[in-house]
């Protein structure tokens, strides 16, 4: 659907989560190896006739490979401490994980770029289906879903939008906002979901309440409440221009100068400075070619996800160091411009 361009600066992506259990089965928490294992090869039969999924054993991940899908959002900590009983199926594009045998038997999620829950919604719905038709899943007609937390009854769904949001931060608004979001059955959580820290100025909006509620009426609140944020978040930016216009400038392109002329380049260094670049877009010091690579570049720059992706498990810290200051060098300045280039 059609958006206003602003949108891309504030939302980073959505995702919709649902929860499942199957109703022939004890939930996780009761599941013994040998019952967790038959689980696991039901879902993996199901998928495969559903999409070309890869299936990843957790428990033969090393902790690295662990990590890496965990900052891709596509596994969660739970999921890891649960490694014994535990795989995750992951579709060839990494926008759809099927995490088993997690808090529930099934955490099947969808991720989209930008702002989108509809279509997230309709992706995930169909391998809800599959995976339902097949399996069948615990289901209470009055209760709807039973999961394994009852804060997941009823629909079973988290519908969720990831949301840089440096100007209600800035103004502290964000924390006055909370107790409006919680009243209207929604929460705001860190980078990584619940009990994370916010990351950059980056939080995570998703809804608290799944009973009671349809799914369409879930996502039509959502999006009402991502659009009133928004508009929030750029009446906060405008006051941060007001306010303090020249220094914000300042660091935002010292901040450039230094990803784009040092040597080394230490990872801390770089989420801190790339922020500051990152908000030099949203305030209009600079302008990026397309804001979803300039996110993209940012997660593939994540620890993990830069020592795999340039074979550089064994190397030292200030090897990795150059080398992430000599890709910085290269790639940055295709991304980013000044306003006026």
């Amino acid at each position: 659907m059609a958006q206003p361009a602003f949108i891309q600066t504030i939302v980073t992506s959505t995702r919709i989560r649902l929860a499942r259990n199957l109703a022939a089965y004890p939930f996780p928490q009761k599941l013994n190896r040998k019952l967790a294992e038959e689980v696991v090869y039901l879902v993996e039969q199901t998928l495969g006739q559903l999409d070309n999924f890869q299936k990843n054993d957790i428990a033969t991940l090393s902790e690295e490979e662990s990590i890496l899908l965990q900052e891709q959002h596509l596994i969660s900590p739970a999921l890891i401490r649960r490694k014994g009983i535990s795989a995750a199926f992951i579709s060839p594009d990494k926008s759809i994980s099927v995490m088993v045998n997690e808090e529930d038997h099934l955490r099947q999620q969808c991720i989209h770029k930008g702002f989108d829950l509809y279509k997230a919604y309709e992706t995930i719905s169909g391998i809800d289906e599959g995976l339902g038709g097949t399996l069948g899943f615990a289901y209470d007609k009055k209760l709807g879903y039973l999961t394994a937390c009852p804060s997941n009854l009823g629909t079973g769904m988290r519908a969720s939008v990831m949301m840089f949001l440096p100007g209600l931060a800035w103004s502290k608004e964000l924390e006055k906002f909370i107790p409006q979001l919680k009243a209207g059955g929604l929460t705001v959580r860190g980078v990584f979901g619940e009990g994370t820290a916010a990351e950059g100025y980056t939080y995570q909006v998703s809804n608290e309440r799944t009973l009671g509620l349809s799914e369409e009426e879930i996502l039509d609140q959502m999006v009402r409440m991502t659009m009133t944020l928004c508009d929030l978040e750029l009446r906060a930016r405008e006051r941060m221009l007001e306010q303090n216009e020249l220094s914000l400038k300042d660091a935002c392109m010292r901040a450039y100068g230094t990803l784009t002329n040092c040597v080394l380049l230490p990872q801390k260094e770089l989420m801190t400075e790339i922020v500051k670049v990152k908000l030099g877009v949203a305030l209009g010091f600079f302008r990026a070619r397309n804001m979803r690579d300039l996110n993209d570049f940012i997660a593939d720059m994540r620890p993990a996800s830069f020592r795999l992706e340039n074979s550089l498990q064994s190397a030292n810290e200030t090897e990795c160091d150059l080398i992430r200051a000599e890709i910085v060098h290269k790639v940055l300045p295709e991304l980013v411009l000044k306003a006026n280039g």
